[in-house]
């Protein structure tokens, strides 16, 4: 992990877990967003400068993420938590918690928690724009997911920088 953000952050769970992005001013690298799912988890990557998010992949695993972090130089995670309509957590947003638990211990990374609403939604519509057929998108809707989750976060980081 980066000394900087050592400094300000101890090894326990809730000193590496935000909601505000201003945490990535003391990030150096690249930030890996991620759509949780109970069968899939999309993927989307930031380029160093933490400026575009560009979807990356899906996976089914955590310990997929093994060879992607250090080979990607993935330096912190931001995180869709899916809300209900009315803003609260539900039981699916409890499961993401307790991902976010085991990536935090496993990767040691800090982990930014945005929210998700209506970001497959999104994604959907974004690829049916595009043309992207349905075959296709079923295959790509968690990583753009991923990448609209990375990238409001990153708009909120430039627009507080």
């Amino acid at each position: 992990m980066i000394s900087n953000v050592n400094q300000i952050m101890t090894k326990t769970q809730e000193n590496f877990l935000f909601y505000d992005t201003k945490i990535l001013s003391h990030i150096d690298g690249r930030v890996l967003g991620i759509d949780y799912g109970t069968v899939r988890i999309g993927l989307a990557l930031s380029d160093k400068n933490k400026q575009i998010a560009t979807p990356f992949k899906t996976i089914h695993q955590l310990k997929e993420l093994d060879d992607i972090v250090p080979a990607k130089e993935i330096r912190a995670f931001v995180v869709g938590l899916p809300l209900q309509t009315d803003g609260q957590e539900g039981d699916i947003a409890k499961q993401v918690r307790l991902f976010v638990n085991r990536l935090i211990e496993k990767y040691e990374r800090p982990v930014i928690l945005t929210d998700e609403r209506y970001t497959s939604k999104y994604a959907t519509e974004y690829m049916t724009g595009h043309g992207t057929r349905l075959k296709k998108q079923q295959k790509q809707i968690d990583s753009v997911a991923a990448a609209r989750i990375l990238q409001k976060a990153l708009n909120q980081y430039w627009a507080t920088k």
